[in-house]
C-alpha cells in the first residue's frame, strides 16, 4: 500500500460512518465543535503533497459560497466550494521547495458523507461540525526536496473553547511525513511557518549510544595441534611410559607445535570469556536500549520499525516486543489510532542479578524498572495527550552483535493522566 493511499485510509477512517472512532464526550461537548482541520504533510522526492481535511465550519470562515442549505453541502455546489478553497490556498499559504515559491496542483477533491449519529455532541456547529471535504495539494519539485519552507495562512476563530470576552484562532496541528519518519508540526497565527530541512537522518540516526559488550578477542582453537597433544598424552599413558612411548610423545609435541598455526576452530561468542558489567555499568546500557525500542516506533512503516528494533532487541524477541509496545500505543478510545511518543521518562531502574539468565544460558543481567511514556493522538484537527505508567522486567543479554533486550515481562501499567475528551488538543 502506498503512502498516499494511506493516508487518504487515514484521513477518511476518522469520520467514516459507524466506524469505531466514535469520539467520546465529557460533558456532552466536542473539542471539534468549531472550525476543524485535519493536516498531513507528505514530502515525497517529486513533489510535497498537503492532505487537507476541512468541515464545513472551517470552509464558511475562509471562503464564502452561496449555498442552498447553511449547514449542509449538496454535491451540485462541491465544485464551487472546490474551486474556490484551491484559490483560498494558492494565494494564502505558501511551499517552497529548495528555495523556489511552487504553485499548488489540484490533485484530489473529496466530500464525505457525515456520521449524524454525532450530532448530540455538536451543539454549537451541528452538521457543520460533521459535513468534511478533503482537498489534495500536490507542490511539484524538481528536485529532491532538501529545503522546504511552509506557510499556512487560515486561522478561524477557535469556536469550541473561545466565548464573548475571549475568542483564539485554532491552531493547526498538522503531522509531517518525510523520509519514513512522522514528525508532529504546529501552525498558529503568530507562527505560520515551518522549515524542513532534510539531512538525511533516519530514526536509527537518533538512536542513543550504547555502551559496547567489552570481551577479548575471539578464541581461535588449534584443531590439528590438540588433536596430536591429545593422542600423544593417550599412547603415553597406555603404555606406561616407557622409552618408546616417550620418544613418541616428543616427536608427536613437536609435531603439534609446529602445525600450531594452521587449521583454527573460533569458539562460540559465549564461550570468548566475555566481561560482565557492575550494577552501574548495566543501568547505562539498559537505558538506551529501552528508549531506542520506542524511538523505533517514530517509523511509519512495519519493515522500519523491525530494522529499528533489531538494534535494541534480540531477534527471538522481536515479534513479542513489537506488538507489546505497539499495543501500548493504541489508543482504543481514539478507534485504534496510534500515540506518538512524546517522552520517555524512568522512574526507577534496579539491577536484580548480572550472570548468565535464567532459563537462557547466555551472559548478561536482569532488571527490574518503572517508567511513564508522554503519548499524543492527533486527529479530528486536536489532540489528545495521554501518559502512562509501567512496571516490568527485563533480560538484557550479550550478542555477537552487542547488547541486547532478551526477554521482557510487563507486571504492571496503568494511566497517570490524560487530556478528557471535552477539553480540546
Amino acid at each position: 500500500m502506498s503512502l498516499s493511499l494511506l493516508l487518504t485510509l487515514t484521513l477518511r477512517a476518522f469520520i467514516s460512518p459507524g466506524g469505531s472512532d466514535t469520539p467520546v464526550s465529557v460533558g456532552g461537548l466536542h473539542p471539534s465543535d468549531g472550525p476543524d482541520a485535519d493536516v498531513r504533510i507528505q514530502v515525497e522526492p517529486e513533489r510535497v503533497r498537503f492532505f487537507i481535511m476541512l468541515n464545513l465550519a472551517f470552509v464558511d470562515e475562509i471562503v464564502d459560497v452561496a449555498r442552498e442549505a447553511d449547514d449542509d453541502l449538496h454535491p451540485v455546489e462541491a465544485p464551487w466550494v472546490r474551486e474556490a478553497l484551491l484559490d483560498y490556498f494558492k494565494e494564502e499559504n505558501q511551499v517552497e521547495i529548495n528555495d523556489q515559491l511552487v504553485e499548488p496542483v489540484d490533485a484530489g477533491f473529496e466530500m464525505l458523507e457525515p456520521d449524524l449519529t454525532l450530532l448530540p455532541l455538536f451543539p454549537r456547529m451541528g452538521k457543520k461540525a460533521l459535513v468534511k471535504l478533503q482537498l489534495i495539494l500536490d507542490y511539484p519539485a524538481v528536485a529532491d526536496p532538501r529545503r522546504v519552507r511552509m506557510v499556512w495562512g487560515a486561522y478561524p476563530p477557535d469556536l469550541a473553547v473561545g466565548s464573548e470576552g475571549f475568542m483564539p484562532t485554532v491552531t493547526i496541528r498538522a503531522q509531517l511525513f518525510s523520509g519514513g519518519i512522522v514528525s508532529p508540526v504546529e501552525f498558529i497565527e503568530a507562527e505560520p511557518e515551518f522549515t524542513l530541512h532534510a539531512t538525511g537522518e533516519t530514526a536509527t540516526d537518533r538512536m542513543l549510544a550504547v555502551p559496547e559488550a567489552v570481551s577479548p578477542e575471539r578464541l581461535q582453537w588449534p584443531i590439528i595441534s590438540s588433536t596430536l597433544v591429545l593422542a600423544g598424552t593417550i599412547v603415553l599413558i597406555r603404555r606406561r611410559f616407557d622409552g618408546r612411548a616417550l620418544v613418541t610423545m616428543l616427536v608427536t609435541f613437536s609435531i603439534a607445535f609446529l602445525l600450531r598455526r594452521y587449521a583454527h576452530v573460533e569458539l562460540p561468542f559465549e564461550m570468548a570469556g566475555a566481561s560482565l558489567p557492575d550494577a552501574s555499568e548495566a543501568e547505562e546500557i539498559f537505558l538506551p536500549l529501552h528508549a531506542n525500542m520506542y524511538r523505533a516506533f517514530d517509523y511509519t512503516a512495519e519493515s522500519d520499525i523491525y530494522d529499528a528494533l533489531e538494534r535494541s532487541v534480540d531477534g527471538d524477541l522481536l515479534d513479542e516486543l513489537y506488538e507489546q509496545v505497539y499495543r501500548g500505543l493504541i489508543q482504543q478510545e481514539q478507534g485504534g489510532a496510534v500515540s506518538r511518543v512524546q517522552e520517555v521518562r524512568p522512574l526507577e531502574v534496579e539491577v536484580k542479578a548480572v550472570g548468565r539468565i535464567p532459563d537462557d544460558g547466555r551472559l548478561g543481567f536482569t532488571v527490574e524498572t518503572r517508567w511513564q511514556i508522554d503519548g499524543r493522538v492527533t486527529h479530528w484537527g486536536h489532540s489528545h495527550d495521554r501518559t502512562n505508567e509501567y512496571h516490568a522486567r527485563y533480560a538484557v543479554v550479550q550478542t555477537s552483535e552487542g547488547w541486547r533486550i532478551g526477554g521482557s515481562q510487563i507486571l504492571a501499567s496503568q494511566t497517570v493522566s490524560a487530556t478528557p475528551e471535552g477539553s480540546g488538543g
